[in-house]
């Protein structure tokens, strides 16, 4: 829902006030409040014309309440005095008909990390006031990074917003978080004859001045006039290295096994298995959203808990899952501040933030230097049909062949199955070149061998 600017209210005084009179209106409840407000940006330009521009403003609230373990909820994409109370009232009134959950409650207050570095690191609010032909510079910037040889582009697109969250509750929780984007994407083209191959490439960063845009533009080049001349590769039984674009795509595969809702429902490879090894000692998968600049970082998260950094995978081994209250209630521990929500018409659940495989101290260069013979994989097809609860794969890639150490042909059409746990035991080698997309990040990796056919 757009709203007009002169109607958004002030949120932290609009959740105090709804707070004083949620609080001890119906005997045993205890309410919770989510507001959100985001203002974005889009510029798009299509074959370096500008294309469209959009803006727009968007508010939203969402009010849980629990009573006896029992949770009502009722969301709006609008937010006033009489709306909050409405949605209470809602809330409220689903109470009756919800099942109980044995040490269900909202999270109690605790004391707020005092980070000042790490919030300003998170916001920008120029990203929202800058002149449109300045983004439409950024923009050209990716574009003209992007040209090259039998490479076009196709469409480039620049992204900004600066938004605000609020969360109250009358247990006496009270956060509220400022923070901005910018990104940018590139389609490209790349023709031979006959043959035509597409390319993508993005890059985000908090701040406007820390946008690398022609770095996306490199990307998509790259990925586009690599798919020219491809052929099919050999079958049997290769190393394969994963470049940072695939490897994010993985480590997004893995956030719903390392979730704690998933694992008590039993519906991740990684249930049971707390405190067990479950990767190569090279492997620690690292959810930090304290990371100061990160695309995913926060003081709290959406339930108002403190965030801390947690090795999830440290060397190998599984050391914890990702919790909000109600899974930490069901394991009788507490929340590590991993409650997410999509949006302000979202319940919370466990959810990562920054997840990123931890660098090794080996170049890329020297990764790919010694793998005699493999694929090094730049693009991965069907990685949604990972089966997360057996672990068991087979999707599609794309890629360069390696060659005693050097990168040879272009290949495409191959496939690669096997085992997500199988494939993290046999990672042998992770390079220095983490680079995140979204709120994933991952190196350079290799696995010493894979069934490619």
């Amino acid at each position: 829902m757009d709203v007009p600017a002169s109607v958004t209210p002030d949120l932290a005084a609009l959740a105090d006030e709804a707070v004083a009179w949620m609080k001890g209106r119906e005997p045993g409840v205890e309410a919770e409040l989510y507001l959100s407000r985001t203002e974005s940006r889009v510029l798009a330009r299509r074959e370096g014309t500008r294309e469209s521009v959009e803006t727009a403003l968007s508010l939203g609230a969402g009010v849980r309440v629990v009573r006896d373990g029992r949770v009502g909820f009722a969301c709006a994409g609008a937010a006033g005095p009489e709306i909050l109370r409405e949605l209470w009232r809602g809330a409220v009134a689903q109470l009756a008909y919800a099942e109980p959950e044995p040490g269900r409650a909202l999270p109690a207050p605790r004391a707020q990390p005092d980070d000042e570095a790490l919030a300003d690191s998170l916001k920008d609010e120029t990203v929202i006031a800058r002149p449109w032909e300045e983004l439409e510079a950024r923009l050209a910037e990716a574009e003209s990074a992007a040209r090259g040889g039998a490479v076009r582009v196709l469409r480039a697109e620049i992204s900004a917003s600066f938004g605000e969250t609020v969360v109250a509750g009358t247990r006496g929780t009270r956060t509220q978080e400022r923070g901005s984007s910018v990104d940018v994407s590139v389609s490209t083209a790349a023709e031979s004859g006959a043959e035509a191959q597409v390319g993508e490439g993005w890059r985000g960063a908090r701040r406007f001045e820390a946008l690398d845009a022609a770095a996306a533009g490199r990307e998509a080049r790259v990925r586009a006039a690599a798919g020219l001349g491809a052929r099919r590769v050999r079958a049997g039984r290769r190393a394969v290295v994963f470049e940072p674009w695939v490897g994010a795509e993985i480590l997004e595969l893995l956030a719903d096994p390392l979730s704690a809702d998933e694992a008590q429902s039993g519906r991740s490879l990684l249930a049971l298995r707390l405190g067990a090894r479950v990767a190569s000692s090279l492997v620690t998968l690292r959810d930090d959203p304290r990371l100061r600049g990160g695309p995913a970082s926060a003081l709290c998260d959406d339930e108002g808990v403190p965030t801390r950094d947690k090795a999830l995978i440290e060397r190998g081994v599984l050391r914890e899952f990702l919790h909000d209250s109600a899974t930490a209630a069901r394991a009788q521990t507490t929340s590590n501040g991993c409650g997410y929500r999509s949006d302000w018409s979202d319940r919370p659940g466990p959810g990562p933030s920054n997840l990123r495989l931890e660098p090794g101290a080996r170049t890329r260069e020297s990764l790919l230097s010694d793998t005699t013979d493999g694929l090094l994989v730049l693009e991965v097809l069907g990685a949604h049909m990972v089966d997360t609860v057996s672990g068991e794969f087979s999707i599609g890639v794309s890629g360069f062949e390696l060659e005693r150490g050097a990168v040879g042909r272009a290949f495409n059409g191959a496939m690669l199955s096997g085992n997500l746990l199988d494939m993290l035991s046999r990672v042998d080698a992770v390079a220095d070149d983490p680079v995140f997309y979204g709120g994933f990040a991952a190196p350079t990796f290799r696995v010493a061998a894979l069934d490619v056919a």
